[in-house]
């Protein structure tokens, strides 16, 4: 097994967890995720893990960590950086145009949900029903029964055809 992340890896971790998961006013998230502790959580799932996936998820800490010097060109690590900048590195990586960029930065986000799911507040956030009130009804998401094969929106779909 690889040795324990350094504080250093822990400052690193908790910032990103941060950026993914903010603490609330900054985000429309019913809790932050700083307060479950994302450092000592992503440190046990090391321990936890097959050497290979360790190491692999050890490195991406590292690619986050170092990311700013690379993505928006300021000198530091994501710990260093204000949380704007965090958001904004953490936004370039999973858009990168490395798919084995965008994956690692996938999950990293993946184990901080792990993390996060486990809230029972967040948990509450996320099965409670949202309702729509009448001014809102039909506006955001478009059904997928109402897109044609083009990708935009169209009449309702009949008896499982697009209208022609």
């Amino acid at each position: 097994p690889l040795p324990r992340l350094a504080s250093f890896e822990l400052a690193w971790t908790d910032a990103a967890a941060t950026a993914i998961y903010p603490e609330p006013p900054h985000s429309a998230l019913p809790v932050g995720i700083a307060s479950m502790h994302p450092a000592r959580f992503f440190d046990s799932v090391l321990g936890q893990v097959p050497l290979e996936q360790s190491l692999g998820l050890r490195a991406t800490l590292w690619m986050i960590a170092l990311a700013p010097l690379f993505t928006i060109f300021k000198w530091g690590t994501i710990a260093s950086i204000d949380a704007a900048s965090r958001v904004r590195v953490l936004e370039r990586l999973s858009t990168s145009r490395i798919y084995a960029v965008r994956q690692l930065t996938m999950s990293f986000k993946a184990v901080a949900t792990l993390l996060y799911a486990k809230s029972g507040v967040a948990r509450a956030a996320m099965s409670t029903p949202v309702t729509r009130s009448e001014t809102d009804a039909g506006q955001g998401l478009v059904s997928a029964s109402r897109l044609t094969s083009r990708g935009s929106a169209s009449a309702p779909v009949e008896q499982g055809h697009a209208a022609e």
